[in-house]
């Protein structure tokens, strides 16, 4: 097999990422798997005084950035991988991992795919979603309620001391260091348009 491709897909939270990451999957069938930067939270129970109310979960702190660069330098050299699994009620890891099995084409999404350095070098093709603040809140809220069984003032009370601030601090330099910087507002109608223009900048 040719030595995978992968696409790294960035935005706010509730920017569409998900959503044009399985498009983009379903357009490069059979040969693609999707990895999601949230898997590599870090484990509560090793955080100290951990406060799932206060604690922030969209600092580059929050994550384990080294190892999703490590886990995907293994994948460029085809060696499959045991994924993370994160478990959103209890704040930790689960026991159980996802194997990864090399594949052609590897997608990578998250709020910070493209914040970390080594994370974002191991990209053939490096994508920001340009959402508008409203909109994304929208799709957060009902996402973390129905999903996630939040209650609405929680999420928004989040929104407002984590979420956003950390949106502005990492969203100039993410569209910045983007191969395609896509504006997702019309995602129900254009996204058919955008998975286009992804295919289209990987290298043939």
């Amino acid at each position: 097999m040719a030595q995978p491709l992968l696409i790294g897909i960035a935005g706010g939270s509730g920017s569409g990422k998900t959503t044009l990451a399985r498009a983009l999957a379903h357009a490069l069938e059979p040969s693609v798997v999707i990895i999601a930067e949230d898997d590599y939270y870090r484990c509560a129970t090793t955080i100290p005084d951990f406060n799932a109310k206060t604690h922030d979960f969209d600092g580059l702190d929050a994550k384990d950035m080294a190892r999703l660069a490590a886990d995907l330098a293994e994948i460029r050299t085809g060696v499959a991988i045991e994924k993370p699994l994160y478990d959103y009620v209890t704040h930790s890891r689960r026991v159980e991992t996802q194997t990864i099995a090399p594949a052609r084409h590897v997608i990578v999404e998250g709020i910070l795919a493209l914040a970390d350095a080594d994370v974002r070098a191991a990209f053939d093709v490096a994508v920001w979603l340009d959402t508008p603040g409203d909109l994304r809140l929208l799709r957060r809220v009902r996402r973390d309620v129905a999903e996630r069984g939040r209650s609405i003032e929680s999420v928004l009370s989040q929104y407002e001391g984590t979420v956003r601030p950390a949106h502005r601090r990492y969203a100039a330099a993410q569209a910045a260091a983007a191969d395609l910087v896509l504006d997702a507002e019309g995602m129900g109608h254009d996204l058919d348009a955008m998975v286009a223009r992804v295919l289209r900048a990987l290298p043939r």
